[in-house]
């Protein structure tokens, strides 16, 4: 009985040290594993939802200064992170990553349904534009690649080099398209609201003027006399005097019995 304590010691040391070595050769791999590979996609959404906010933060600035403020801080958090995750992505750091995405993400969607919680245009929902879409899903690529890094820290596997390039080649290409759609959006200039500003059309001197040009008057007419608009052939306005070509003398004007002459030619 006293010789069975030592190997009673023994079968409990050797699944330790066994386990030990696993992590050791996962450690050294962890270049290769998947969860190594979704922490380097999530650090390439990471950065390429800082350069949008970086983009967007002077518009929001000369909107409210405390708004491009919180975008110039989320972009600086998530270009430091992306270049942190890339290199050496720990728990802390990831657990990190998923809530600071997630609470960016949720704020948006709260200033586009119920708008802002404060501001100067608090309780209006702002506009959804392409920026805005192509942020919040480069932010959920964040979430999506950090929490499979987290989960897959102690189960990863090895990953070829053919399939972390074309992974990495994928996020990269997603990421570049996102991108480019966001900042082509976003610098068009930010609307705050719903309802976009009605256009304005010309006004109505200026449609005036393009039909009603004015024609320079025959010698010897009067000061009153006006020219009608060539549109308007039929057009009588009362108090203005038509200017005729002269016509022939006319006859002597028969007296009237009244005293009252009519001239026909006035």
């Amino acid at each position: 009985m006293a010789d069975s304590a030592p190997d009673r010691y023994v079968l409990l040391l050797v699944p330790s040290a066994i386990r030990c070595q696993c992590r050791c050769v996962v450690s050294h791999r962890a270049g290769r594993t998947d969860s190594r590979l979704a922490a380097r996609c999530a650090a390439v959404a990471s950065v390429g939802a800082a350069v949008i906010h970086f983009a967007m933060s002077p518009t929001h600035w000369n909107d409210w200064m405390p708004s491009g403020v919180f975008f110039a801080a989320i972009a600086a958090f998530q270009l430091v992170w992306g270049l942190l995750a890339w290199w050496r992505a720990n728990g802390l750091l990831l657990v990190a990553g998923v809530a600071a995405n997630v609470g960016s993400a949720a704020l948006w969607v709260m200033s586009r349904t119920v708008g802002a919680p404060f501001g100067p245009h608090a309780g209006e929902p702002e506009a959804v534009e392409a920026a805005g879409i192509s942020v919040l899903l480069l932010q959920c690529y964040v979430v999506m690649g950090a929490g499979w890094a987290l989960y897959r820290r102690c189960r990863a596997e090895e990953v070829s080099a053919i399939g972390r390039s074309l992974v990495l080649l994928g996020a990269t290409s997603i990421m570049a398209v996102a991108v480019t759609v966001g900042l082509a959006s976003g610098l068009q200039g930010h609307h705050h609201g719903v309802e976009a500003e009605a256009g304005h059309g010309p006004t109505t001197d200026e449609h005036l003027g393009d039909h009603h040009d004015e024609e320079p008057t025959a010698p010897g007419e009067g000061a009153g006399a006006q020219t009608f608009d060539h549109h308007s052939e039929s057009s009588v306005v009362p108090g203005i005097v038509v200017v005729q070509p002269p016509a022939a003398p006319a006859a002597p004007p028969a007296p009237d019995d009244g005293g009252h002459q009519h001239d026909h030619h006035d």
